[in-house]
């Protein structure tokens, strides 16, 4: 609403602020965009002063032309202007998915043209003002409305010369009125203006961006190095389980065939083949353990016999599922071996995944005296 209320008249070439010249249409002045007569209004006591059109017309320009003149005006006259802040954070990702971030940081200073054009056409857009120093130039626009400008920022950043957008659009008439307070929001004002395009920021950035890439390739080619050494040491990895496979396998072999030597001379009875006669077999191998091993032994998951410590497969079974586990066993266990017997589960479960042993246990103690105990018909109850 306020834009009805102009600021500034226009007399042979020349800005006046209302109070400067006479009241109404005796102040001789004209709308500085349609160019028609003006009333200037510069007697109320509580109004600020200004002007307004002597007819009534549809007229919106004169606000902001008026303004974006006299602000030209006074960048021209001084030839300084504030720049605006730029920061900026340059990134750069890693191969590994780290990102490398720097700041880019320009600080609001004031500067000082050789020179200042005014109203500068480059082809369809047009700079308010352009400052000269030596040879670069800053094109600036000042913007009066809330209307985002997307083109014609594209169009600016597509030019090789930097570029600026001072925002008055937010001041008040009491603030345009007053030559130092419109002084300082044009010339000085370090927060109503942005940079479109900055040349010395894009420099600044492409040597971060430049350090930073550099620093990422150092981070790549190690990660590489290292992923190298990881997949050479997964492949030996294989190689060697793959070995130790093959080496089980063969070893495994040779054991069977020597069990089935064996069992032809020492099969498993039918006797030994049912849950007490297995039972009967754990407990001898625990007693032989004991008197024999010094108490080490290994334990088969299947069957649960134990076989001497230095064992790596079970001796009587044949289980595919099976596998043994090293065990040292208490020097209780003579006197506890019916009690221990009576509580186990281990001679059901060993008839169940072992049915039928390949050959009986050995079960005789260094001087030849057999060690199988008679367990009671209630030690598996």
């Amino acid at each position: 609403m306020h834009e009805t209320k102009i600021p500034f008249g226009e007399r042979d070439g020349i800005l006046f602020r209302a109070h400067e010249v006479e009241n109404g249409l005796r102040c001789g002045c004209v709308c500085p965009g349609c160019k028609q007569p003006l009333n200037a209004a510069n007697n109320g006591e509580k109004v600020v002063p200004h002007f307004r059109h002597s007819k009534s017309n549809d007229c919106f320009d004169g606000f902001r032309e008026g303004v974006r003149r006299a602000a030209v005006a006074l960048i021209a006259k001084h030839k300084q202007l504030m720049l605006p802040a730029l920061i900026e954070t340059v990134r750069v990702a890693t191969q590994d998915g780290r990102l490398l971030e720097e700041k880019v940081e320009l600080q609001p200073v004031m500067i000082t043209a050789d020179n200042v054009e005014r109203f500068v056409d480059r082809g369809s857009l047009r700079g308010h003002a352009v400052l000269h120093q030596s040879t670069r130039q800053l094109i600036v626009r000042i913007k009066l409305s809330t209307r985002m400008e997307h083109e014609r920022y594209r169009q600016l950043e597509a030019l090789e010369h930097s570029s600026m957008e001072i925002d008055l659009h937010h001041l008040a008439l009491e603030q345009i009125n007053d030559p130092a307070k419109f002084e300082h929001a044009v010339l000085h004002d370090s927060v109503n203006r942005l940079w479109i395009r900055s040349i010395r920021g894009e420099r600044l950035a492409a040597n971060a961006l430049q350090k930073l890439q550099s620093v990422a390739d150092e981070i790549n080619a190690q990660s590489q190095l290292e992923q190298a050494a990881r997949e050479a040491a997964e492949q030996a990895r294989q190689i060697e389980l793959a070995n130790e496979k093959a080496e089980l396998q063969r070893a495994l072999e040779a054991h069977r065939a020597k069990q089935l030597q064996m069992a032809a001379k020492q099969s498993a009875s039918a006797q030994d083949n049912t849950t007490q006669g297995r039972a009967e077999l754990i407990a001898g191998t625990m007693l032989r353990a004991i008197q024999a091993w010094g108490g080490r032994a290994v334990e088969c998951t299947a069957c649960y016999l134990l076989s001497p410590p230095d064992s790596r497969f079970c001796l009587y079974c044949d289980a595919t599922t099976g596998k043994v586990n090293h065990v040292s066993l208490s020097p209780d266990i003579p006197s506890t071996i019916h009690k221990r017997m009576r509580c186990s589960a281990k001679p059901t479960m060993s008839m169940k995944t072992v049915p039928r042993l390949l050959l009986r246990p050995d079960l005789k103690a260094s001087a030849g005296v057999p060690i199988t105990p008679v367990l009671p018909e209630d030690a598996l109850q």
